[in-house]
Order: structure tokens, then sequence, then C-alpha cells
């Protein structure tokens, strides 16, 4: 009609649409997004997997797999060592960096539509075919 606005999302209003971009193509989880957290706010810091899959609740083997993701995408390095894999805060290029320093912003003041967005992402067949053989795996198949 004429004279009416055009209707955005709600969450454009809160999260701009590059930095939900971001998110989607470079965010899988909410143990994605909650390690890079602590990572970016000790930069200089090799976390082994096992601390951070403690401080994340979840199993090593997951946290690694996360963790992995994380460096696929550029946003952190990983090393072996004597004592397991360890990974360390580490945005391959700057615009990078400044996606994460945006969404660590808004995540802070807009942590449902954050999480929402997280949480909405489409399930990958990759994912379905992990999850499928966790399943196995844990029912001793």
């Amino acid at each position: 009609m004429e004279g009416e606005t055009s209707r955005k999302h709600p969450m454009d209003a809160v999260v701009p649409s590059e930095v939900q971009r971001f998110v989607l193509d470079r965010i899988d989880s909410i143990a994605q997004l909650e390690a890079i957290l602590m990572m970016r706010n000790a930069p200089d810091t090799w976390w082994p997997s096992s601390t951070l899959a403690e401080r994340l609740y979840i199993a090593d083997q997951t946290c690694r797999s996360e963790l992995d993701v994380l460096c696929q995408n550029g946003l952190v390095v990983a090393r072996e060592e004597d004592i397991g894999w360890s990974y360390r805060y580490a945005p391959s290029n700057g615009e990078l960096r400044e996606f994460v320093d945006r969404l660590v912003y808004y995540y802070s003041h807009h942590l449902v539509p954050i999480s929402n967005l997280i949480h909405g992402k489409p399930r990958t067949r990759i994912h379905e075919f992990a999850d499928a053989f966790a399943l196995k795996k844990k029912d001793g198949k």
C-alpha cells in the first residue's frame, strides 16, 4: 500500500544484518561463541581443549570438534602439545577481528536475539550425520 514502510524483522532493529550474516556464516553453536569470548579475553593464551571443555560444560572431544570449526572459519588457531590440543584466539584478518568485536558487543547487549539466531540455524547434513554417529557410539552399536 502507498505510504506503508517496508517491514523489517525485529532482530534487524537490534542486531545489524552484517553481524547476523557473520553469525550465520561463522558461528554454529553457543559453545563456539562462548569459547571465542573466553579466548578473546586472553588473546595471548593457548587454551588446552580440556580447560575450555570444562569451562563450557561439554565433553573434550565435542569441544575439540567445535574449536576445529572455529579454526576452519579463521577465528582461532590450534597446536598440538604434549597434553593434547591447545587453541588461541587469532582471527585470520582484521575484518574477522572487527566482526568478533561487534558480535561481542551485541551479544552482551542483546543476548536473546543472538542466541536465537544461533539456535535457529538450519542443521546441516554433516551435523545430522555426526549426531547419528554419536548416538550409535553411545548405544554401543
